[in-house]
């Protein structure tokens, strides 16, 4: 799942374990983002991630990573949450004041979004893939 406004890898499947285990918060398979925000990211924000957050309704976040790629009026960074809660990089950027202009997921697990695949494409996995998939969500 991603949001409307949101781009980036998906894993269409038929495999329900599969797909709960990937997306599940309980599972903490890794997924990174890219994100444009308004503001200027600081090390005060990268820290305030590592610690994990509780967010103004009460929403606890566990620790995340954030790598500051560009920091001005308009920032780039990266974000890697273990979790996947309801627009939770959204909502984490936000509540540092810095709101997300684009959001774009680059991988899951040991699944990376290819360059070469525009939006809109699909490949299949390869069984080494969809074997390290398996793994990282501990099937």
């Amino acid at each position: 799942r991603l949001d409307k406004d949101t781009e980036g890898l998906l894993l269409l499947t038929d495999d329900g374990e599969l797909a709960h285990a990937l997306l599940s918060p309980k599972k903490h398979v890794d997924k990174v983002y890219y994100a444009r925000v308004s503001g200027r990211l600081t090390p005060e924000d990268c820290a305030a991630f590592e610690a994990g957050m509780t967010l103004g309704d009460g929403l606890e976040c566990l620790p995340a990573g954030l790598e500051i790629l560009a920091a001005g009026e308009t920032s780039e960074c990266l974000v890697t949450l273990r979790e996947g809660k309801f627009h939770q990089v959204k909502r984490m950027l936000a509540a540092r004041g810095k709101p997300v202009t684009y959001l774009k997921r680059l991988s899951m697990g040991p699944l990376r979004l290819e360059d070469t695949l525009l939006p809109g494409q699909c490949r299949e996995l390869s069984p080494e893939e969809l074997a390290a998939v398996r793994s990282a969500c501990m099937l």
